[in-house]
Order: C-alpha cells, then sequence, then structure tokens
C-alpha cells in the first residue's frame, strides 16, 4: 500500500504558483484538469527576502507548497561517524570523470555519506569548509584554471556549489512521483526524490534548460571576468562563465539519466535532449495544449477597429526581446497610419530592461501608438487585436500562439522553438491545413514588420491564416488530448517503485 501524502509532487523552478508566465499556466491548467489526483509542490525560489504571493488561485487537489530558497544556506549540521578516504576520493572523482555511468555511483555514494540524514558520517554545512574538500578544491584550480586568481576561483567554486548543497539537503513532499518541470536546480530536487525515497522521476522539459542558462550566462554582470577579458571582442565565454555553463550541463545530464520518463514538447527539443545525453527510448512528445473551446469561443466577441491592431503578449523581459518588437512597430507605423500595438504582460520581473523599453518607444514617437498594459486578462485583449507578434529569443512551444489561433488570429513569430511547426504544421495532413501565421528572423525587426504588414494588406492570406489556425488547434493542440497523455504516465508509474 502506497503511503504518500500525495500522488504527485511538482517539482518548479521559480515559476507557479508565484511568478506568471506560459509553463505556470501549464501547470495550473494541469492541476486543474486532473482534480481526481492529489499535488504537492516544491518551489525553488532565489530567497525569502521577497514576499512572495501567488499569482494563481491554487486548485483545492494541491495539499502541500514547500518553498525551498536557493540562496538560503543555512544548511543542516550533524554527523553520526567520519567519512574514510574512499568518501572523499568519490566526491573527487564526482568532479574530475567524464559523465558516465561511473558519475551515477559517485553521486550516489556522495549522497549517502555526506547529505541524506540517515546515513551521513558528516555534517553538510561543513562539507565546503573541511580540509579534504580544501584539498579538492586546490586540485580542481590547478587543472581547470591554474592562470586565474586563486581568489577569483575559490569564492566562483563556493557560489556555484553552496545552492547544490541547499537543494540536496532540502525536504521534499512525500509523494508517490516527482514530476520536475525542467532540469537544471528543479532536477537536481528531483534526482534526491529518487535517492532517498526511491519513487519515479518523470520530467517535462518546456524549454531547453541548458540553452536558455546559456543565454542568461553570457549576458550576466554578476559572473566575475578580468578586466581586459571584457574589453577583447571575443566570441567564447569566460573562463568562469563557462563553468557555470558546464554545471547546468551536468545538471540535465544527471537528472536525464534518472528520470523514468522524459516528456518533450516537439521534435526539436528531443534532438537537443539526446545530443545532452537523454536515452532515445525514455522520450515521449506531448505537445503543449489549450482548452480551444474556452478560447475560441472568444472569437464572437471580436471588436472591429478601422486600422491595424497588433499585440505582443508575454513578460517585458529580454528573453522576449520586446525591444525588437518595438522596433518592428515603427516600421509599420510608417506604412499603416492607424496602427496600435499593445504589450500585454507583467513589467516587474526585469524592471530595467521595462524602463529601456518605455525610452525606446519614446525615442522612436511611438508614445501614442504603443501601449503597456501591465499584467491583465489577456484574453480581453485577444479580442482586440488582429496579428499577434512573438519576438523571443528563446522559446519552447509557446501557448500564445495555439490561443490567438484558436480565435483566427494569424501570428508573426521569430524562427525559435516550435513556432516554425505551430503556424506551418508538423507533417502530413497537418501541413495539408495551410500555414496560420508567418516565420522571421530573431532580432530581426525589419523582417518581422514586413511579415505584419503582408498579412495586413491581404485579406485573402488573413483569412486562409485565421482558418488553418483554428482547425490546427482543435486538432492536434486541443487540452483533452494533453491530459489523457499525462494520466497515463502519471497511472503507469504512480504504483511502481524502484528496482
Amino acid at each position: 500500500m502506497n503511503s504518500a501524502n500525495t500522488d504527485i509532487c511538482l517539482i518548479l523552478e521559480g515559476t507557479y504558483p508565484y511568478v506568471a508566465g506560459g509553463v505556470s499556466s501549464w501547470v495550473h491548467q494541469l492541476i486543474k484538469g486532473l482534480d481526481d489526483y492529489t499535488f504537492s509542490l516544491a518551489v525553488i525560489l532565489p530567497s525569502d527576502s521577497d514576499k512572495w504571493q501567488p499569482k494563481y488561485d491554487v486548485p483545492e487537489n494541491v495539499k502541500d507548497i514547500r518553498k525551498i530558497f536557493l540562496h538560503d544556506l543555512d544548511l543542516p549540521s550533524g554527523e553520526k561517524g567520519k567519512p574514510t578516504e574512499e568518501n572523499w576520493q568519490d566526491l573527487e572523482q564526482f568532479h574530475t570523470c567524464p559523465f558516465s555511468s561511473e558519475k551515477h555511483d559517485y553521486l550516489e555514494s556522495i549522497f549517502k555519506k555526506f547529505i541524506n540524514p540517515a546515513t551521513r558520517v558528516f555534517s553538510p554545512d561543513k562539507l565546503l569548509d573541511s580540509k579534504p574538500a580544501w584539498e579538492i578544491l586546490r586540485k580542481l584550480y590547478d587543472e581547470r584554471a591554474g592562470d586565474e586568481s586563486f581568489l577569483d576561483y575559490f569564492w566562483t567554486y563556493k557560489f556555484m556549489h553552496s545552492p547544490l548543497l541547499k537543494i540536496l539537503t532540502s525536504e521534499l513532499p512525500s509523494a508517490s512521483v516527482y514530476h520536475t518541470v525542467s532540469t537544471g536546480y528543479a532536477g537536481l530536487l528531483a534526482v534526491v526524490g529518487k535517492l532517498r525515497y526511491n519513487r519515479p522521476v518523470i520530467l517535462t522539459e518546456h524549454g531547453i534548460y541548458t540553452r536558455e542558462r546559456r543565454f542568461d550566462i553570457s549576458r550576466a554582470d554578476w559572473i566575475y571576468e578580468k578586466d581586459d577579458y571584457k574589453m577583447r571582442i571575443h566570441h567564447s565565454q569566460s573562463r568562469f562563465k563557462e563553468l557555470w555553463n558546464k554545471m547546468f550541463v551536468v545538471l540535465s545530464q544527471l537528472c536525464y539519466a534518472y528520470s523514468n520518463e522524459i516528456i518533450t514538447l516537439f521534435e526539436g527539443n528531443r534532438e537537443y535532449q539526446i545530443k545532452d545525453g537523454a536515452a532515445e527510448d525514455k522520450i515521449a512528445l506531448i505537445p503543449n495544449a489549450i482548452d480551444f473551446e474556452g478560447f475560441h469561443k472568444l472569437k464572437e466577441e471580436r471588436e472591429s477597429s478601422p486600422g491595424l491592431v497588433i499585440g505582443f503578449v508575454g513578460r517585458v523581459v529580454s528573453i522576449k526581446d520586446v525591444k525588437t518588437f518595438i522596433r518592428a512597430c515603427k516600421k509599420v507605423a510608417s506604412d499603416v497610419p492607424n496602427f496600435k500595438a499593445y504589450i500585454i504582460g507583467p513589467t516587474d520581473e526585469e524592471e530595467d530592461y521595462y524602463k529601456d523599453c518605455v525610452k525606446l518607444v519614446e525615442f522612436l514617437g511611438l508614445a501614442s501608438t504603443i501601449e503597456f498594459t501591465g499584467k491583465v486578462d489577456v484574453k480581453k485583449f485577444y479580442t482586440k487585436i488582429d496579428i499577434l507578434v512573438l519576438t523571443s529569443i528563446s522559446e519552447a512551444q509557446p501557448l500564445v500562439i495555439l490561443e490567438a489561433n484558436s480565435l483566427g488570429v494569424p501570428v508573426v513569430a521569430t524562427d525559435v522553438g516550435a513556432c516554425s511547426e505551430l503556424l506551418y504544421g508538423r507533417a502530413g495532413a497537418d501541413k495539408a491545413l495551410g500555414k496560420s501565421g508567418l516565420i522571421a528572423n530573431i532580432t530581426n525587426s525589419d523582417e518581422i514588420g514586413e511579415c505584419i504588414l503582408k498579412i495586413w494588406q491581404s485579406k485573402d492570406l488573413r483569412d486562409g491564416m485565421s482558418e488553418a489556425g483554428q482547425k490546427r488547434v482543435e486538432r492536434y493542440y486541443n487540452h483533452p488530448n494533453l491530459l489523457r497523455s499525462y494520466r497515463d504516465i502519471y497511472d503507469k508509474w504512480i504504483e511502481g517503485t524502484e528496482d
């Protein structure tokens, strides 16, 4: 008999229920749609210095929410013995061996001797400060960064590993299945669930975590770089940024290795996962989906406008490249006299970026044309817009495309993630439905503007795209299909145990 407190523990990093966005909406709909299962949430957040308030009405079948603060480094103390030289060697080998089945063995040894409260022989709060750990750090420095300042390497190493120890020593809610919605820190926490409680792990990877972190790290100003490095025109990452990148690669590989089942959203993601070490026979493709009927019925409320109205739906953050949207609006405004654009979404996540966007709007003379709505009911704005525009630098399978297409709204999107197959069809009968929008290259505001104008200037093209989008979403991306798929997966593993 299963004694777990909930059926599924969802492990979430910086998303639901405290941060709005596509992944959070997906989680919310999954929980609501599977209301005969009980859920717990383990939510990884940066720190408890902020007042985290839910952005969603959490369904009643969520029985427990556990917040884990990544930079709260109050690690557990207490030990029941003394580690052997072999234990320390396992820790060193975990750092130095290439990724292979050996790395799993070393991780399991480390978890048993240094982490698990039932079996550890050394206190986690001393792990980075002990003499043997210091000697491991010195060896790693000599091998990997001997030409850099040791002090800089020391603090980089400590800043990288302290959050990992926080994750490894965190208490998870008791559940039959651990379902992580990314690799990275959340994926490592799911591995903890498997190592400590011997329960199955499911991974759903919306975007490829390592690629997204590489983008973030390339722009990070909190990672140390030599001044002379910053002054050079160079395409590679600095030494310390590359250490961060490699760490996230290892975390993804570990999550892939320990997952019983890996779910991806589209074929392009599947190819990246296999390249990064995921076993092909573990991967299942389940595309994102929406409540087609709920969005489609809004078509009856569509508002007519004498001119062109376009919309950007999403958070005002750099990875969404809102600045390119604004520049594309400048091109459109020069050709369409009666033109309005909405930027629909929260503006408080990257406040400096939002301020830059406002300044750009003013600089381009678009203050009366472009409106920042802030966080609003997106459904009310889908009834106003003629074309949805998505300018992201990175995406997985954006729900906003499906939502707009459900109302018959054509889309212009950058060529990232699954955008192309959402608008042009995946294959066969899907492609035969026709295009429901146009694809442009990332950061190319002129091309994006031209795509907007092409759709707007041809009513026949708009009508054809409108029909194709509605048929495609109803047939291939309707929410009941997703719920059936996850029900099958949960039922498969919920009573399963690890051998």
